[in-house]
């Protein structure tokens, strides 16, 4: 899934984070879906969101590596395949730490709502395509001449409501250096469980939509004078928008306590705003497909 996410949209270590939260906006409900649907196969007392009692706390853990094979930055033609890790901290299910969600509080987590403040790092972009996380394809050359944007964090808040089997989920988030913008992230999905074959094997697909205001698109797709003569691209100056929306899917599948993999892909169309910049036109695609693989080991605290 090209975001449906993380947030900005460049090339090196920032177009990883930016696929990754793209194309995890489905996985990352859907795991809360995998809780939702372990527990009907427990006791009451868990189904209420009670602690088992052969847990002494509330730590929980993930981790694990992936890989991805997605366009190379948001908006790119060409493909390449990357390595990522998998890892989650979870505390009394109220402080999470995720490189899908970021870091993050629920301040609110009662009645199908999860709501709290959430913060997420955006690295640098460099206009020279490298990437340390690239196991496969070549770099890319398309953002020359466009110049680095400094890396940023981003703070703002989420809210999520589910009510089986849909799930409704919006971010908003401002950035505070680096491209300065607004950016928020809206999914709907619908999550279920397969517990003919043993272990429930957990999906979710749906749809999601990034959108952002002027500043956050210029300064990823805008196009000043002195980047138009140095990449030879037109100037351009974008107005707010989507940056993308589209439809991701996500499956868990067990294959022995604690260990399970997940598969997961998308597609995503890119906004008029993103799609007309002369990057996008002369040297990307407004057509964005990705797929990935991992595998996770979860233990408790």
């Amino acid at each position: 899934m090209a975001k449906p996410y993380t947030v900005t949209l460049f090339v090196g270590k920032s177009a990883v984070i930016i696929i990754l939260l793209l194309s995890y906006i489905s996985m990352a409900q859907a795991e809360n879906a995998a809780t939702k649907a372990a527990n009907q196969t427990r006791s009451p007392a868990a189904m209420d969101g009670g602690r088992p009692e052969n847990r002494p706390n509330g730590w929980k853990f993930k981790v694990g590596v992936g890989a991805l094979y997605a366009p190379i930055f948001v908006g790119s033609k060409d493909y390449q395949i990357i390595a990522f890790p998998n890892v989650k901290i979870d505390f009394n299910d109220q402080f999470f730490l995720s490189v899908k969600e970021g870091v993050g509080y629920n301040v609110v987590h009662s009645n199908g709502w999860r709501v709290g403040p959430l913060v997420k790092y955006v690295f640098e972009r460099k206009e020279d395509g490298s990437n340390p996380f690239r196991v496969a394809g070549n770099k890319s050359t398309a953002l020359k001449g466009l110049g680095n944007v400094d890396a940023t964090i981003e703070c703002g808040g989420f809210a999520e409501y589910s009510y089986e089997p849909f799930s409704y989920k919006i971010e908003l988030r401002k950035g505070i250096d680096g491209h300065k913008g607004m950016i928020g992230e809206a999914s709907i999905n619908y999550s279920g469980a397969i517990k003919r074959l043993g272990p429930p094997i957990v999906y979710a697909f749906g749809s999601r939509a990034t959108f952002t205001d002027s500043e956050y698109i210029n300064a990823y797709f805008g196009i000043n004078q002195p980047q138009s003569v140095s990449s030879g691209l037109n100037r351009y100056d974008a107005g707010g928008g989507f940056v993308s929306y589209g439809i991701g899917g996500f499956m868990l599948i067990p294959l022995y306590s604690p260990v399970s993999v997940s598969v997961f892909g998308g597609y995503d169309r890119l906004g008029n705003e993103v799609a007309d910049s002369p990057l996008i036109t002369q040297r990307g695609s407004e057509n964005q497909f990705s797929i990935g693989l991992s595998v996770a080991y979860k233990f408790d605290l």
